[in-house]
């Protein structure tokens, strides 16, 4: 505790997705800390409850809402970039993004599209919006969001893991390229955790990708976000919440051909039953 209290408390943190799911955890969690918050995502109304939330439980916290559309860079910089500059940010939590599984021979061109300009291109744009207040601030943090998807694919996620490979990408490059302006990167690799979206996910997920999304656990999304801010607290690049998260991690990184052969055996006994 005395570790995310040096760390988070007083610091200005930027959260995008901050209306729901890991978001909110994390809003909550961070307001706990005195996190000084502002809080990112395209509905201004879902931002006006998790503020009115946390201010009933933590009346002195500071909270302020931004509805964005982080897909686009215009808009991140017009609406963002004033208020940084009267507010210098400490850190930013990229978390925001969607995620719509589908067969590929199925799916809609246009879901590959908002993949990537919500997961991916939203993402950058806010850290091309936020880094710079952090070299001349000499120091700060940045974590991304990304998935157990972001290193590994599954059947019924070629939109999404392509997105969330790209985060991984960047963010491994974004670390040795911000470490000598004292800006620490983080990754978090998240499995399946118990949130509105995934919940919508449910509805539309193919039969074959629940059976192999059954093999790991689902998370809280508390427990997502504790283990988020832990691990920035320890200065962690790669955090992998669960230990089935971890494990499912390391298989595909050290035994690829077994994994996918329990993905394909799991498929396949959805695809007859």
């Amino acid at each position: 505790m005395a570790n995310r209290e040096a760390k988070f408390g007083g610091k200005h943190v930027i959260v995008t997705g901050g209306s729901s799911g890991i978001g909110k955890a994390l809003a909550k969690r961070l307001a706990e800390l005195k996190s000084e918050l502002t809080l990112v995502a395209r509905r201004e109304t879902l931002l006006e409850e998790t503020k009115a939330e946390i201010l009933a439980a933590h009346p002195d916290a500071q909270v302020h809402v931004l509805p964005l559309d982080i897909a686009d860079e215009a808009k991140v910089q017009a609406g963002l970039g004033p208020h940084l500059e009267t507010r210098p940010p400490d850190m930013l939590i990229n978390n925001a993004g969607i995620a719509i599984p589908g067969r590929f021979l199925e799916q809609d061109a246009q879901d590959y599209r908002a993949h990537m300009d919500i997961n991916y291109f939203g993402m950058v744009h806010m850290t091309r919006t936020v880094a710079p207040h952090l070299v001349k601030r000499g120091g700060g943090h940045i974590a991304n969001v990304g998935s157990i998807l972001s290193v590994m694919g599954i059947y019924g996620y070629t939109a999404y893991a392509a997105s969330k490979f790209a985060m991984q990408g960047f963010t491994e490059c974004l670390r040795g390229e911000l470490k000598p302006y004292g800006i620490q990167v983080t990754m978090l690799l998240p499995p399946d955790t118990d949130t509105p979206q995934h919940t919508a996910e449910l509805e539309i997920m193919p039969a074959e990708t629940k059976a192999i999304a059954g093999n790991v656990k689902m998370l809280s999304a508390e427990r997502v976000a504790d283990t988020l801010i832990d691990g920035m607290a320890g200065g962690r690049f790669e955090i992998i919440p669960g230990f089935d998260g971890r494990m499912t991690v390391a298989a595909h990184r050290w035994i690829p051909g077994i994994v996918r052969w329990v993905c394909d055996s799991s498929q396949k006994k959805a695809a007859r039953a």
